[in-house]
């Protein structure tokens, strides 16, 4: 039956997150086809009882979703365009703007033109100095753009953004128990960072109560680039230790003791609150409510029945949540902690705990560390899709910082209780600081041994997604197989030489590729060379731009800058970390030609209006500037990348640009120019003699 609920949930989601992409005429006939195809296998099939769960889930996830639309999202969406006046909140995850004395983040509307209203949107850029301050405004409501971010903003609930127009006044302070938790968690973490160093302390704040805020970036890239970024977010694992605390499970007399059932389940909803009901913590919250519920009529829980149940519960909430990326990690890593549960499971069966003592310490120890391999292993391989599908990259150190840290946390999680509490006693100070400096030492630890895993060479592996994810669908159509054929026994040694036949291929596939990237602030972004390894970048913009380059390329697997071209007609001071810079503002000649590896060449164009750079490949011609070069003769080439105006000089067959609101649009001929606008971060790759295809990209009409 556990079973059966947690496929009926999972197919729940995978609809709704089908649902969410799909237009919405293929919502309609594929709800029609299940329902048709439900019923069809109903009637002449009985037995295929499966087979009928998993498509009335299926319906049914398709139904929430189809309803959650006109009554939740369509009314919001049809405020687009609008310019209001409003009471708005500012939400507990705003955080300083770019601008001065500005923040951005969630506002909370609760007053609209002077009607009552409760609605959330997402602003870049508005009047205050902390989360929670009320005040009344004119925004322009817009809708959201459609980036990666999108979907994530709809599983919030968060379905326009707005810009701030002006007529600010300031109306107070919150009140709600939202922002009354809010405080005390801002203050809970001030007391933790009393006596911790400030490293350790913003991540023992992130760790147990969910601060991050006060985690530098630091220790936040080594966290991801070890693989092990799910300890600063608290989710099921930091939920489940946490529920452990109060009754052990080993006791069973205590675990069944009612009047503590109901005590830990008031404890784990305030922790939750506490917290800001993160997605992550919500389903594993509900999964150790459910658990409790269990204890207290005496029945048997399972991670499953909880995992199956959360997810429809979410999913009725919000037909968005499974969008949200922390929701999906969650399931899957759930999901592939129960798949390594199994295999030790039925290899505990086939080989029996030993009645000689040394003998059963041994077989304990090695199905202990057996275990430990096992959910690492498996987690990492369960998240890795998504992760991918995300365009993210994936730790090549994950399973090894796993096995080395995740056992600290739980000493960290108590440690930091302990200070909290010994906090809330004056005289108990010299105790407080005792604890503080365990847990400074703790804590040191443990960021040590992450630092040094993700400085290790492969921490951040940067594959091709598509190829990836293609490999490893075909590693689990493999293993279903083998199952089927009841001979997964095998399944390991043929899905490694699979792998490694993968491997090789992927090698060979991926030599000589050129990939472009256009990186940085909407309409002036550089541009990323990458080949074989080593990156080459055309550089125009500001700071921003530099460290977008930087994310960029670390995201990519850090290859070796070769050589920075700056295009900037009046450059700032700006340390590049490469092997060679050219300055185009002080070249020597108004044209310089620079042959990198496999056979690009660079064409450097120079003159008092501005720099452009040309990129050869095989024939193939990208160009790049900043400001206006004078030229006779228009430069032909096949892609320019645009940035705040579109030269007379260019003559190209396709023009990518990232900003969607830029003016010299209209003034292209779109019969004999293809426009191209990339959403974020728009990449041409092209095969020697082969191909040349955009990604991250999509043909734009000017209306």
């Amino acid at each position: 039956m556990k079973r059966k609920l947690a496929a009926f949930g999972l197919a729940f989601s995978l609809a709704q997150l089908a649902a969410a992409y799909l237009p919405s005429l293929a919502v309609w006939l594929a709800t029609a086809f299940s329902f048709v195809f439900a019923g069809l296998t109903a009637l002449q099939k009985r037995k295929l009882t499966s087979v009928v769960l998993l498509t009335v889930a299926a319906c049914l996830g398709f139904a929430a979703h189809l309803v959650y639309e006109p009554l939740s999202v369509q009314p919001v969406l049809e405020l687009a365009g609008r310019q209001v006046r409003v009471v708005a909140t500012a939400g507990t995850d705003s955080e300083t703007s770019y601008q001065e004395d500005r923040l951005r983040g969630t506002l909370h509307i609760t007053e609209l033109d002077g009607e009552p209203a409760d609605l959330l949107v997402t602003c870049a850029s508005f009047p205050g100095s902390r989360p929670g301050e009320i005040f009344s405004a004119t925004l322009e409501l817009q809708n959201l753009d459609e980036d990666s971010y999108r979907m994530n903003y709809f599983s919030d609930g968060v379905f326009l953004q707005a810009e701030f127009v002006g007529e600010y006044a300031y109306l107070g302070e919150s009140t709600t128990l939202e922002f009354i938790l809010y405080r005390i968690r801002q203050e809970l973490s001030r007391r933790l960072m009393t006596w911790l160093p400030t490293e350790e302390g913003g991540v023992e704040a992130a760790m147990l109560i969910g601060d991050t805020s006060r985690l530098s970036e630091f220790q936040e890239e080594n966290f991801r680039t070890a693989g092990v970024s799910h300890l600063l977010a608290v989710s099921g694992l930091h939920v489940t230790l946490l529920c452990g605390l109060l009754v052990s499970s080993r006791e069973n007399r205590r675990r069944f003791s009612r009047p503590l059932i109901v005590m830990q389940a008031i404890l784990l909803l305030f922790y939750l609150a506490l917290i800001g009901f993160p997605v992550s913590a919500v389903r594993a919250g509900i999964g150790c409510l459910i658990a409790l519920g269990g204890y207290y009529f005496l029945q048997p829980p399972d991670t499953l029945t909880s995992m199956g149940l959360a997810a429809i519960l979410l999913g009725l909430f919000n037909a968005y949540f499974p969008c949200d990326l922390g929701f999906q990690l969650s399931f899957s890593a759930v999901l592939g902690v129960e798949v390594a549960a199994s295999l030790s499971r039925r290899a505990r069966r086939k080989w029996k705990e030993p009645e000689d003592s040394l003998k059963n310490k041994v077989y304990t120890a090695f199905f202990w560390l057996a275990d430990s391999v096992l959910i690492a292993v498996f987690a990492a391989l369960a998240t890795m899709p998504v992760l991918l599908a995300h365009g993210m990259s994936v730790s090549g150190v994950g399973v090894l910082t796993n096995l080395l840290v995740v056992w600290m946390l739980a000493p960290a999680l108590v440690l930091g209780l302990l200070v909290l509490l010994l906090s809330a006693v004056p005289f108990l100070g010299f105790a407080m600081r005792g604890a503080s400096l365990i847990l400074a030492a703790w804590l040191h630890w443990m960021t040590e041994i992450i630092g040094r895993c993700a400085a290790l060479p492969g921490a951040r592996l940067a594959l091709p997604v598509k190829y990836t994810l293609f490999v490893l669908a075909v590693l689990g159509l493999l293993a279903f197989i083998f199952w089927r054929a009841k001979r997964l026994r095998w399944y390991i040694p043929a899905a490694a030489a699979c792998a490694m036949a993968a491997i090789f291929l992927g090698i060979q596939l991926s030599k000589n590729v050129v990939r472009m990237a256009a990186v940085g602030t909407a309409g002036n972004p550089c541009l990323v060379i990458t080949q074989d390894g080593y990156a080459t970048v055309l550089f125009r913009g500001g700071n921003s731009n530099l460290n977008a380059v930087d994310e960029y390329l670390k995201e990519t697997g850090n290859p070796p800058v070769a050589l920075v071209v700056d295009l900037r007609q009046d450059p700032r001071e700006m340390e590049f970390d490469a092997d060679r810079v050219i300055s185009m503002d002080q070249m020597s000649s108004d044209v310089q030609t620079v042959s990198l590896p496999g056979g690009i060449q660079l064409e450097l164009l120079h003159d008092s209006g501005g720099n452009l750079a040309v990129v050869t490949v095989d024939g193939y011609t990208v160009g790049i500037m900043a400001g206006r070069v004078r030229r006779d003769q228009p430069v032909e080439l096949n892609v320019y990348v645009a940035g705040s105006s579109y030269p007379d000089v260019v003559d190209a067959d396709t023009v990518v640009y990232t900003s969607h609101t830029t003016d010299w649009l209209e003034e292209v001929d779109q019969e004999q120019t293809t426009l191209l606008y990339g959403m974020e971060e728009p990449v041409l790759t092209i095969r020697s003699g082969r191909s040349a295809t955009f990604d991250g990209v999509k043909p734009y009409a000017v209306q």
